[in-house]
């Protein structure tokens, strides 16, 4: 066997090698991405921020004539 003849044989061992480990890795991650825990943990998360915008999309309506005075003494 000539030096090319291994290397290209040690090149292509590497990359299948490489090509099996990030395909198990990427399973691994996909499996947990969307196990229940993280997609109630995500969905929550949406519903929390879909909250926020709607509070705010309210509060900047709200004109400040409509808002009760303001003094220090409330405090």
């Amino acid at each position: 066997m000539s030096f090319e003849m291994v290397e290209s044989l040690v090149y292509l061992t590497l990359r299948k090698s490489a090509e099996v480990v990030f395909g198990l890795l990427l399973k691994k991650f996909w499996e947990w991405a969307f196990s229940d825990r993280n997609l109630k943990c995500s969905s929550n998360y949406l519903k929390m921020q879909l909250l926020i915008l709607y509070l705010d999309w309210v509060l900047l309506k709200t004109p400040l004539k409509s808002l009760p005075p303001y003094s220090e003494e409330d405090e």
